[in-house]
């Protein structure tokens, strides 16, 4: 089992932005619908079927084997681990600020949509503290990412996991997570895939336990192209590539949904209700 650490004492103003969302009056035990994240080392909670489980804690950090290390927000109240359980890892969109405010709208918002099925929510920040999926060595952070998704943070994956990104968490996911396969995802599993996600290189083929996973590709009509720091990139391009080259790798449930919008458009916490509703058909 690898050991969870919380990270040190902050020093950093992005560190310190971190902890004025925790320390604020609002969030003392925090968010609405009685979610409870705690800055913490990770603990082990008894129960009566998996034996343990993760608690609920902020600014935690998994390191990989290859050096790489992965700082998160791990959210569990609400799930009931004498059930079978999954859980949600999601990864923002590149220059989001969203992941730096564990205790905001947002996060609380994703953490109940996660537990209203039965799933810890898992909020990955960029890597290198950087807020972009772009950033070092793309393959050694999805190697990274596997690694840590599929370790005991989730102890049981009965009710499968979700992998969600939204435009360049989106990106890696569909250009460097899932492309080489999804053989280390646990069974009814599945992604979901919002405001972009090319396939870059050529797809890696599914194989008869992962050819059914549920993999969706979400954009809205009026996502298209526009100018960013690696030049021209339009969302309705990428999923329409991605959707086409997962098809022909032989994933049968690869599909696109098209919904009204703009890239800023996107109620995110909903697209992943409807992901996770799909995991549970």
């Amino acid at each position: 089992m690898h050991t969870l650490f919380p990270t040190g004492t902050a020093t950093t103003s992005r560190q310190a932005r971190r902890w004025w969302w925790f320390l604020r009056p609002a969030a003392g035990a925090v968010l609405a619908g009685g979610l409870l994240l705690a800055a913490a080392p990770a603990q082990a909670v008894t129960t009566s079927s998996t034996g343990w489980h993760p608690v609920s804690g902020a600014d935690r950090v998994f390191r990989a084997d290859n050096g790489i290390s992965l700082t998160y927000h791990y959210y569990a109240e609400g799930v009931d681990w004498d059930r079978p359980a999954g859980a949600v890892f999601f990864f923002d969109g590149d220059g989001t600020a969203r992941a730096e405010q564990p205790t905001g709208r947002f996060a609380t918002r994703m953490a109940r949509v996660a537990a209203d099925t039965n799933r810890a929510f898992v909020f990955v920040e960029a890597p290198h503290g950087t807020r972009s999926w772009r950033a070092g060595n793309t393959g050694a952070v999805a190697e990274a990412v596997r690694q840590f998704a599929t370790t005991d943070i989730t102890p049981t994956t009965d009710a499968g996991v979700l992998v969600a990104g939204y435009a360049g968490g989106a990106e890696f996911l569909s250009r460097h997570l899932l492309r080489g396969g999804a053989h280390w995802l646990p069974d009814g599993s599945g992604a979901a895939l919002i405001g972009g996600g090319t396939y870059g290189q050529p797809v890696g083929g599914a194989t008869p336990a992962t050819e059914d996973l549920a993999l969706t590709w979400v954009v809205g009509d009026r996502d298209g192209a526009y100018a960013t720091d690696a030049g021209s990139w339009s969302a309705r391009a990428a999923a329409a590539q991605a959707e086409a080259a997962y098809q022909d790798a032989g994933y049968e449930r690869a599909r696109r949904i098209t919904t009204a919008g703009a890239h800023a458009d996107y109620d995110i916490p909903a697209l992943v209700a409807d992901g996770l509703a799909a995991l549970d058909r």
